[in-house]
């Protein structure tokens, strides 16, 4: 039982890593989305919300020129 938990606080552990790597790629606020990340059961959805969201880095860019 105990090697479940630790099995599921890393996979925990590794989707709050990839919720505050793509929103640093994307430009949003990467301590929101690490917070919202620590969330149980809520950091898969916070995820896909990540993975759908537009790029801002590249809007900006772009409106720039």
């Amino acid at each position: 039982m105990f090697q479940f938990i630790l099995f599921l606080s890393l996979v925990h552990c590794l989707i709050t890593l990839q919720c505050y790597r793509c929103a640093k790629q994307k430009g949003y606020p990467t301590k929101l989305f690490t917070v919202l990340g620590f969330i149980p059961y809520f950091n898969l959805v916070v995820w896909v919300y990540l993975l759908f969201l537009p790029n801002i880095m590249s809007q900006s860019k772009l409106s720039s020129t």
